[in-house]
């Protein structure tokens, strides 16, 4: 950050930024949004009303020009989001989602690591994990993606009350008994279906299977992930089935390419494992692999 940098003036726009969202509520602020879910201008003088964000912002400027209110333009550096497949600006907004109230989950699993019915196999893993639960904020389970496990809710196209089900289809609304019901498009948030895999999965296969393998042994998986994912099958698992989904957390350490970014099928920088094993040799891959994470714990 540069102090010198700027007006010293601070631009609040509650509809259209998270940390303004925090202060608009903190402060009571309006939230007034610009920005339809397609991305074109709405509540604006209706000149702009329609356009596109990034051809609504060139037309500003021009106007502004026109009208002799500005004094210089300048590029600079600035830290916008941008989607990591095409790139493009993520214009925030404000949304009605479905959020679950995680304090009684996170009670139950910070017991259980306490307890050590979870234990970590190194023990600042498990004060990551615990300053996580501690520190967790209610859960926004609601995805706009055409993939994905539909949430099971049905709203009443006559009282516009929601029904929800166990995934099973409701005939009438649970409210006035009207049989006109539709089902909300959103998807469930990735964690919170994969949260539930320790026990889900063997719900759904051979019969005594959930009851022969869980709780597993060991649950392994990268550091990167322990609040997105380790503490959330111990919340679901403690939550569903009265017990937690494994005993001990074995945490590895990230596959990273050349610059340090992890591999990923989005970016796009993954090698095929098979063929480096057969070039360098499978025991070279191996300590190539793990040289890598040591070099950044020393």
């Amino acid at each position: 950050m540069d102090i010198s940098f700027g007006t010293g003036a601070l631009k609040i726009t509650p509809a259209h930024d998270p940390t303004d969202f925090e202060i608009g509520q903190a402060h009571k602020l309006p939230l007034i949004s610009v920005i339809d879910e397609k991305g074109r201008m709405t509540g604006t003088p209706g000149k702009y009303i329609g356009m596109k964000a990034e051809e609504a912002r060139a037309e500003i400027v021009k106007d502004l020009q026109a009208a002799g209110k500005i004094k210089k333009i300048e590029l600079i550096h600035h830290t916008v989001g941008t989607c990591y497949k095409d790139h493009g600006l993520i214009e925030p907004m404000v949304s009605k989602q479905w959020f679950i109230k995680v304090e009684p989950l996170t009670k139950t699993a910070l017991t259980a690591i306490k307890n050590k019915e979870v234990r970590f196999a190194v023990k600042r893993y498990e004060k990551i994990a615990v300053n996580w639960l501690k520190n967790l904020r209610d859960w926004n389970i609601s995805r706009q993606i055409v993939w994905g496990m539909r949430i099971p809710a049905w709203r009443c196209q006559k009282c516009l009350e929601w029904t929800i089900t166990d995934g099973t289809t409701p005939d009438k609304c649970s409210r006035c008994g009207n049989g006109e019901l539709v089902q909300d498009t959103d998807t469930f948030d990735t964690w919170f279906s994969s949260g539930q895999w320790p026990f889900a999965t063997l719900q759904t296969t051979q019969k005594g299977d959930f009851d022969k393998f869980y709780p597993t042994s060991v649950m392994e998986t990268a550091y990167d992930i322990i609040p997105f994912w380790v503490i959330r099958m111990i919340m679901l698992g403690l939550y569903a089935t009265g017990e937690v989904p494994f005993k001990e957390v074995v945490i590895h350490g990230l596959v990273r390419d050349r610059e340090g970014q992890k591999i990923s099928k989005s970016k796009g920088n993954v090698i095929n494992p098979i063929e480096m094993a057969e070039k360098y040799g499978a025991d070279s891959l191996r300590m190539g692999l793990i040289w890598e994470d040591l070099l950044k714990m020393i």
